[in-house]
């Protein structure tokens, strides 16, 4: 079988940290070229990573390449239509999250996904935990019988990225849209993915940018608003949601808080026949009589290089992805939903 020839696009430190040596290591996978709109930087990354071209901007590289696959590692105003762009040249692709800035751009790339036949991934790297597959697991085979509530948390005390990441031009929300969207979508996804009705939200700015000493944050890659500085996001986000099926999901996502630090992806879910927890991870079910809580040790393993792996054998057998695009679509329902609602101080009927 011949190597499926990929391109990464958005070379900044996700697409350092995870995507270019997992492509680079795969068996199955030719690394061919590399693009960014800062040129010197795709140099260095070809340089770095054995690629051989790099290119100045996606369209130069689409237009020169041959490729079956791309990662998509920009920052969020540009990945529909990146994708967009890659669809229309048969490309699959990986998009990192969030995968779209609004719930307009979701459904154009679903419709686009939809028509071309093509893989397109949603980059949901906490789906692929050897650690949350066991409690999707369980709750698929009914152990915990039905979910009917969840929460879930990521609370960075002092933890607010520089860049692009603080601008809503770019980023289309601070740390709902940033790192939220992990938790949301994994509680979602462990809770079996019930359809969404009405979402309560609010989105407080109450304390960065701070001048807190001994505090080193996350620094984009990117040029982007580095010198603007501009931080017009939330620092901290809560929602409610209520699904259609009468279960509840309670979020929390913060950059900033004066509260305990727990930058850990916490999920904890409740059902009629037993529960569970994430970090650490533990089932609670009724034993012999007695209310029992089993703490699990699994293997940690590497979930980037999964969800890599995951992708690459969609590629290869064109079969739909764990994390798609029409998932992906209601993720963003629920984040616009959380938005609109903080905006209106009302509920959001989905």
């Amino acid at each position: 079988m011949a190597k499926k020839r990929v391109g990464v696009i958005g070379i900044g430190s996700i697409a350092h940290m995870f995507h270019l040596e997992n492509y680079r290591n795969h068996p199955d996978v030719e690394l061919v070229a590399v693009a960014d709109t800062d040129k010197e930087r795709a140099d260095k990354a070809a340089a770095d990573f054995d690629v051989p071209r790099a290119y100045g901007s996606a369209e130069e590289m689409f237009a020169s390449e041959e490729l079956d696959a791309v990662s998509i590692c920009t920052f969020n105003q540009s990945h529909v239509p990146l994708a967009l762009l890659a669809l229309k040249h048969g490309v699959d692709v990986l998009l990192e999250k969030p995968m779209a800035m609004n719930v307009e751009e979701a459904l154009s790339l679903k419709g686009a996904a939809a028509e071309s036949g093509r893989v397109v991934m949603v980059g949901m790297s906490h789906r692929y935990r050897n650690d949350a597959q066991v409690i999707h697991a369980a709750v698929q085979n009914g152990e915990l019988g039905e979910i009917y509530f969840a929460k879930t948390r990521i609370l960075r005390r002092r933890g607010v990225p520089l860049g692009w990441f603080t601008a809503s031009e770019y980023s289309g929300g601070g740390p709902m849209m940033d790192i939220g969207v992990h938790v949301l979508d994994l509680a979602w996804w462990l809770m079996g993915c019930p359809e969404p009705d009405k979402v309560v939200g609010k989105l407080f700015h109450k304390i960065a940018p701070y001048e807190t000493d001994g505090v080193s944050g996350y620094v984009a890659y990117s040029h982007e608003n580095k010198e603007e500085g501009v931080y017009d996001v939330e620092d901290l986000g809560t929602a409610y949601i209520l699904f259609k099926n009468g279960a509840v999901l309670t979020v929390e996502a913060s950059w900033a808080v004066n509260g305990s630090q727990d930058d850990a992806v916490k999920v904890d879910l409740f059902g009629s026949k037993g529960g569970a927890s994430l970090e650490p991870l533990v089932l609670f079910k009724d034993t012999a009589g007695l209310s029992v809580e089993h703490k699990l040790e699994v293997p940690s393993g590497d979930f980037y290089k999964k969800e890599i792996d995951h992708f690459v054998q969609c590629v290869i057998s064109g079969r739909t992805p764990l994390s798609d695009v029409p998932q992906g679509t209601e993720v963003i329902r629920m984040l616009e939903a959380i938005r609109v609602s903080s905006e209106t101080n009302d509920i959001v009927k989905l």
